[in-house]
């Protein structure tokens, strides 16, 4: 598959038939023995209850090595899609940390995220 910036994909082992992943940035990260780094945005792949009743999530920014994105993506939705507001930020923080990358499936991190954030 190409990836390329701004594309919005569908993602692999999800239950939210809404749920995207979309591309802010592909580079190369020399904390990480140059591996390319994807960072992106998660939309609708999470519904929660943040205590007002149910609500879909949204990753601002989340970074994976190019083998944990292509594992986890199904079908290109949009080839000019927008990251969230929160992505730069999120970016900027992940640059200044020297910050490493997820390397597995988007679905196994994120159920290991929210099972984090249960327990």
């Amino acid at each position: 598959m190409k990836f390329a910036t701004g594309q919005s994909w569908s993602i692999k082992n999800i239950d939210e038939p809404n749920a995207r992943i979309v591309i802010g940035r592909i580079e190369p990260a020399a904390q990480l023995d140059g591996k390319i780094v994807f960072h992106c945005t998660i939309f609708d792949a999470v519904i929660a209850d943040m205590g007002d009743g149910p609500e879909s999530l949204i990753f601002g920014h989340i970074p994976f090595t190019e083998e944990g994105f292509s594992a986890s993506v199904e079908t290109l939705l949009e080839s000019d899609a927008d990251t969230a507001e929160a992505f730069d930020q999120g970016y900027y923080q992940w640059a200044e940390a020297q910050g490493g990358a997820f390397t597995g499936t988007i679905a196994a991190t994120l159920s290991d995220a929210m099972q984090a954030a249960r327990d």
